[in-house]
């Protein structure tokens, strides 16, 4: 069963996002992804958070030995970017962590959304 959560766009958000992640690899077999899922999901709905107005949807399946992960949100005016933080910056590096981490990520627009998408093999 893949995971297709609604979320509130607000303060909340990221740790919903961390919780269902949770339940849905746990209850997918797949809990060694645990971690980077949650890190990486709660960078991506903070994002949304900052950057967009509206509900945040995270969906996640796991299929041909990847876990896919997608959040959307209604920003299509606003892609994600790849910002240099400086030391003493505290955000700046959601981006850099998910090319990092990720065994691969992009974005795709739609006429009222903006989808951010990563596979983890599994």
């Amino acid at each position: 069963m893949p995971l297709d959560e609604i979320l509130p766009n607000d303060f909340r958000a990221p740790r919903e996002a961390r919780q269902a992640v949770t339940r849905f690899l746990s209850g997918a077999g797949v809990p060694q992804l645990i971690d980077e899922a949650q890190l990486l999901a709660s960078e991506l709905v903070t994002n949304a958070v900052r950057h967009a107005k509206g509900p945040i949807t995270v969906r996640a399946y796991v299929a041909d030995g990847f876990l896919h992960l997608q959040v959307c949100d209604s920003s299509a005016d606003c892609v994600p970017q790849r910002r240099e933080a400086g030391t003493d910056d505290e955000g700046g590096r959601g981006i850099e962590l998910v090319e990092k981490l990720s065994n691969r990520w992009g974005y795709r627009v739609t006429e009222h959304s903006k989808i951010v998408w990563l596979d983890l093999r599994v």
